[in-house]
């Protein structure tokens, strides 16, 4: 079933790619159909418990395959992208206009966003969630950048982009490292891992773990995002991409979670990020921007969490996780109907709301509810249990998570009650334009499935229960509870309540100016300053000179060789087996240096092609007929090429000087020294036999043929030889193309 869902979603991203101008906003409707099915497959796997695996062979011979697990937790993954993306895909349909520029393909890029966010929950091996990883990075690079003419907009992609896909190149090397030390890329049979090697793999992957959550200091790629249309932002920045990390953290922790350094990172940027991501939330007046700093601070909660490892933490996160999705989507799909309405989503213009919109005004206060942690929702539940996980601890660990916990909660809040407050308390009427349903419906259900949840939480633990024991190694995990009676963290978290309320009332009556954004800022500047190096960096390196760069690649090979010099070693060397040899090699060598001094261009294919027959010469001293005929051919194709191509261009190559010759000679000659030397390095200590009775059998049994070497270019490797020719072709055309301009007269139409 999980690969016949992941065919489902590429054929429809094929479909609406193909006919996007012709379905226009009706491709929504049409995307939202592999959402659908999934998330009605993944709600019919709730409770079962079994997990589901699927793989696909990539390269055998090196057991690389897009290997796929769906298990307790992954279930609950699978329903938040795809039951949110069902219903982002249904709001779509009503925020955008009918005559609206580019919808059918924002559907197909929102429809592979969600392809691969449930290929990165769904992907067992390091391999398959890396791609998709990459994968989930670029399509939310399209989706922020969807106004391609707004100057915002490419800013904010743009940072996404490097932030994210920076982060994913720090991955890459952590899950090597990790993989190293675990002995396998399967991450369910990944066990508990020590070692400098895993330890310095752990804090890699916590890193590019760090910037796809936007933990601190790579958040600010969040908040820039919100230039993005609503429905991009309710399903990428609060259900789905940004707990990529999250998830990530979550699933690596059976292995990495006994490092001290993995804690120590999940905790630094957990914490730091819940304070600084709340301080932003009470800072702005954009309303999407409250809650993008508001999903900032709440993702670096889920980070601290995950990070402490013990069951009571895992069960409390991942009731956070799914509270999460639930009432943040509900919440900006909320502020999108209102920018839709009343043009407008900052704060101090708003006012009033409660009277005009009454269904988005009880759907906010349900999800700013659970938000804030009240009861009876959802909320109030997966706060209780992150306070009670904290109150568990021991030690500075206890000190350092309560503290983030119970003042990260009271920030919560604060900007909550300032939220509501404003927009939807008192003041003057906002005009507003007429209601569209698709725009209400989503965010309805989803702030009514907190509700829900409270009042389901039996059933739910059956759900939550076993996802929290399998991310906490499988240790046994406690039930939840809807009321947890008079206990200390009741008490804690109704001074929570209480400190967070009084505090967002006081800053709901300032007015305050647009804040400075301190890390937006400094981030962009030094995406520019890299922009800028890059460039510079191309301008002197890139500079449309072949010899130079000819000259670049021969010296690098040969400093590439010095470290094999110590292991280089002529004992099993011999000057020839013949004399003959020994002729041919001084008749290479004069083409080589004859090469060198020519000046006419037929006189250089000339020389090159003597050097090629000088070399087949030697295959056929050697008995190697076959190899020998081979380089013929090859030698008689590049000569015949090389005349017919330069025969449009002057006889006779540029005059140099003595100097850039002796460079260029020079240079050849370390590159050929290089090549001497790894071989002989190679040549001492060979690790086993020479494969050449399996070569031979395997040409005639499985490649249908008696020469080896055809069969080698044309069978075994025939996908390197096809490179190798689509390589040839293209410059024989480049270089053709430009023999062609050369004899353009000047001012001539191209």
């Amino acid at each position: 079933m999980i690969l016949g869902l992941l065919v489902l979603h590429v054929a429809v991203c094929v479909l609406l790619a193909a006919a996007s101008r012709r379905l226009g906003r009706n491709g929504l409707l049409v995307g939202a159909v592999p959402p659908a099915v999934t998330a009605v497959w993944a709600a019919t796997r709730l409770g079962d418990h079994q997990p589901e695996s699927a793989d696909v062979a990539w390269v055998p011979g090196l057991d690389l395959a897009m290997t796929f697990r769906v298990d307790a937790f992954v279930d609950i993954m699978t329903l938040i992208v795809s039951g949110i993306g069902f219903g982002v895909f249904v709001y779509a349909y009503g925020y955008f206009a009918p005559a609206a520029a580019g919808i059918g393909r924002f559907a197909a890029t929102l429809l592979a966003f969600s392809t691969a966010m449930l290929g990165l929950v769904w992907a067992d091996s390091v391999w398959s969630l890396f791609v998709f990883w990459e994968l989930t990075s670029v399509t939310s690079f399209l989706l922020i950048g969807h106004k391609n003419t707004d100057k915002p907009a490419q800013v904010a992609a743009r940072q996404a982009l490097m932030i994210t896909a920076g982060g994913g190149l720090v991955l890459l090397a952590g899950l090597l490292l990790v993989t190293r030390s675990a002995g396998t890329t399967l991450i369910s049979e990944m066990t508990p891992v020590d070692g400098a090697t895993a330890t310095f793999g752990a804090v890699l992957v916590m890193v590019g773990a760090a910037t796809k959550s936007a933990q601190v200091p790579f958040h600010p790629w969040l908040p820039s995002a919100m230039v993005a249309p609503t429905p991009v932002s309710a399903y990428l920045h609060s259900a789905t991409m940004v707990k990529a990390g999250v998830v990530l953290v979550a699933v690596m922790g059976p292995a990495l979670g006994g490092l001290p350094a993995w804690k120590a990172c999940g905790l630094a940027f957990g914490v730091a990020t819940v304070f600084w991501g709340a301080i932003g939330a009470l800072r702005h007046r954009d309303a999407k921007l409250v809650l993008a700093w508001g999903t900032v601070s709440q993702l670096g909660m889920l980070i601290t969490l995950f990070s402490v490892g013990t069951a009571k933490a895992a069960l409390a996160a991942v009731t956070l996780l799914v509270a999460h999705a639930l009432f943040k989507g509900a919440l900006f799909l909320v502020v999108g109907e209102i920018d839709v309405r009343a043009g407008t989503r900052n704060i101090d213009e708003l006012g009033g709301l409660a009277r005009s919109m009454p269904i988005a005004c009880t759907v906010a206060v349900l999800a700013g509810l659970s938000m804030a942690g009240a009861p009876p929702l959802l909320g109030f539940v997966a706060k209780e249990a992150a306070i009670k996980a904290a109150l568990a601890l021991e030690g500075p660990e206890a000190w350092i998570v309560g503290f983030g916990v119970i003042a990260g909660s009271v920030l919560t809040v604060a900007y909550t009650a300032r939220f509501l407050v404003t927009v939807f308390g008192p003041g003057p009427e906002t005009a507003l334009a007429p209601r569209r349903h698709a725009l209400s419906l989503p965010a309805a259900v989803l702030g009514l499935a907190g509700l829900v949840g409270y009042a389901v939480l039996g059933p739910l633990n059956g759900v939550l229960g076993p996802a929290a024991a399998r991310l906490a190694g499988a240790a046994e995990v406690s039930d939840l509870h809807r009321w947890p009676g008079l206990t200390l963290d009741l008490g804690i978290s109704a001074i929570v309540l209480a400190l967070g309320a009084s505090l967002g009332l006081v800053l709901s009556r300032r007015l305050g100016r647009v804040p400075v954004e301190y890390g937006a800022r400094w981030t962009d500047a030094s995406i520019e300053a890299t922009m800028t190096f890059g460039r510079a960096t191309s301008a002197r390196l890139q500079h449309g000179s072949l010899p130079v760069y000819l000259v670049t690649m021969a010296g690098t090979a040969a400093l590439a060789a010095l470290p094999f010099l110590g292991y280089v070693s002529f004992d099993h060397v011999v000057a020839w087996d013949t004399p003959l040899q020994a002729v041919l090699a001084v008749a290479i060598i004069g083409a080589a240096v004859a090469l060198s001094f020519v000046g006419t261009r037929l006189a250089a294919g000339l020389a090159l092609g003597a050097a090629g027959i000088a070399v087949a010469a030697v295959f056929v001293v050697h008995g190697a007929a076959d190899l020998a005929l081979t380089q013929l051919l090859v030698e008689a194709a590049i000569v015949v090429g090389f005349v017919l191509a330069f025969g449009h261009l002057s006889r006779s190559f540029p005059r140099v000087g003595l100097r850039w010759r002796a460079v260029r000679m020079t240079v050849a000659g370390l590159g050929g020294a290089a090549v001497v030397v790894g071989l002989a390095a190679a040549s001492r200590s060979p690790v086993a036999e020479p494969p050449l009775t399996e070569m031979a059998a395997a040409s005639v049994d499985e490649g249908g043929g008696s020469n080896i070497v055809n069969v080698i270019l044309t069978d075994i490797r025939a996908l390197d030889t096809l490179g190798e020719v689509l390589v040839l072709a293209t410059v024989a055309l480049g270089v053709l193309a430009l023999a062609r301009a050369s004899d353009r007269p000047e001012g001539s139409a191209s």
